[in-house]
């Protein structure tokens, strides 16, 4: 949704530009560079992030409000008080796609809809006239092009005067390949018919190509006032065929003004162009450049290790597993997550020991790993814990964040079922200064897990879901 706002504003600044600075200049072939390098720039600036300096936040920097978590008191551990968080409905959301997407396909019907009419036209081609290929259809008004297709009435043919006028015209558009630029627009209109301005620069690229096509038409000798007469002659006539460049499809008033307009200095040409291209920079770069942010600094907690196995499954160990996916952390460390590890090797430290060292760190965030166990064997899934602190403060809902955030991207790997729980409990979470989440990867006793936590690509597909919950995560601001 930021996205589709920022193109609308993006391109609505391009629009005023070009309206104001270039509409009225007889500076064509440089309006039809402009008009199309801004409405694709427009579509790829909130996209694209410089990192210069920060203008605009970041389109996945959005709130997330504290009542997007339903509390749900439940006693699951003798001693400890947890609370279990679930995902909000966004049924909205979703109903708001649904008729962007159906919207969408009925305008990309109508585009194929109108493709597929001109190429069974085109079959019908009899003849040509120099680089036009001529396809006769009787009750059309209106002569148009498509590429060097020429679509025309047969009495035009018989108005030898007129035709000449309507061939240059036409010959110029096919030159110039201003099909391809009615086309693209056409495909822009389909995925971004929200944005009104797609519209106007609909209109506009084609204005434009018929200015550059009577000012050729006239420098190839063809006579002003006759053409001018030409264009008065057919201005009452409005059919085209669609995806097609018109001889009179522009109001006939804006084209006799431009014919009869004389050209501006070269000096105040260039700087009307200079000051185009200032302008629109500014727009780019205002939506485009960045702040460089320092990498997030995360402690990743690999529990237990050496004398220590943690939970155990046969042969199976809790602390070899936690260190595996540690070490996949690690290495996906770049330059937005900075990922520390508390150990690298097989070694024991106390729990003392790894809060003094993550204190050490500054970090802003402590994930530490675990692997759960159950004497029931059927019970599978993730489980997040964050300290339940007396006050309400940012540690606190920084803490909740992530564990659920990370929580929900590790059951999007197939893990259906998730708890994340506040506590008082576990000492980590208590001493550790930074927010902090205790995360259950999943049960060694639960035959299906177990399989996920021993597999070495798995592992690193559970470090990676890790990672990138730990990204979404840090992206959103609580309040």
């Amino acid at each position: 949704m930021a996205y589709f706002f920022y193109t609308i504003i993006n391109l609505g600044c391009a629009y005023l530009v070009y309206k104001l600075i270039l509409r009225y200049q007889k500076t064509f072939q440089f309006n039809r560079f402009f008009l199309l390098l801004t409405l694709v720039l427009c579509f790829l600036s909130p996209k694209i992030e410089f990192e210069i300096f920060e203008t605009v936040p970041s389109l996945t920097e959005v709130k997330l409000d504290s009542q997007n978590f339903i509390l749900d008191t439940d006693e699951e551990a003798i001693g400890t008080v947890t609370s279990e968080f679930q995902e909000p409905i966004r049924s909205e959301i979703n109903y708001l796609w649904y008729l962007y997407f159906v919207v969408c396909l009925c305008f990309i019907i109508r585009f194929l809809k109108n493709l597929i009419h001109i190429f069974k036209l085109t079959k019908n081609s009899t003849k040509s006239v120099e680089a036009l290929k001529v396809i006769e259809i009787k009750g059309l008004k209106n002569p148009s092009s498509f590429f060097n297709y020429l679509f025309i009435n047969p009495d035009s043919l018989n108005n030898n005067g007129h035709l000449k006028s309507i061939i240059k015209h036409e010959i110029i558009h096919c030159k110039h390949w201003h099909t391809l630029d009615v086309i693209l627009v056409e495909i822009f209109a389909c995925f971004f018919w929200f944005n009104p301005f797609v519209w106007l620069y609909k209109r506009a690229i084609t204005q434009n190509h018929e200015f550059i096509a009577d000012e050729l038409t006239i420098q190839s000798g063809v006579d002003i006032e006759d053409y001018s007469q030409s264009i008065i002659n057919s201005g009452k006539k409005e059919y085209r065929i669609q995806l097609s460049s018109g001889f009179n499809f522009i109001q006939i008033k804006n084209r006799i003004i431009m014919l009869h307009q004389s050209k501006s200095t070269v000096l105040h040409r260039n700087s009307k162009v200079l000051l185009t291209l200032l302008l629109f920079g500014g727009i780019f770069i205002f939506s485009s450049f960045k702040n460089p942010d320092k990498p997030l600094i995360v402690v990743i907690d690999a529990a237990h290790g050496g004398k220590d196995p943690g939970q155990l499954s046969g042969t199976i160990k809790e602390k070899d597993i936690v260190l595996n996916i540690s070490k996949a952390l690690e290495a996906l460390s770049d330059k937005k997550l900075k990922i520390i590890t508390t150990r690298s090797k097989d070694v024991f430290l106390t729990l003392d020991q790894r809060i003094d060292f993550i204190n050490k760190q500054n970090a802003d965030v402590v994930i530490s790993l675990h692997c759960n166990a159950h004497s029931n064997s059927d019970t599978y899934g993730v489980e997040s814990y964050h300290f339940e602190e007396e006050i309400l403060n940012q540690r606190f809902k920084e803490s909740m964040k992530y564990s659920y955030i990370v929580a929900s991207s590790l059951m999007k790997q197939g893990n259906v079922q998730m708890k994340v729980k506040s506590t008082k409990g576990f000492k980590i979470l208590k001493e550790t200064e930074s927010p902090a989440t205790l995360l259950e990867i999943g049960y060694l006793t639960n035959k299906k897990d177990r399989a996920k936590l021993v597999n070495t690509s798995q592992q690193k597909e559970i470090a990676k879901a890790i990672y990138d919950g730990i990204l979404e995560a840090s992206k959103i601001e609580l309040d």
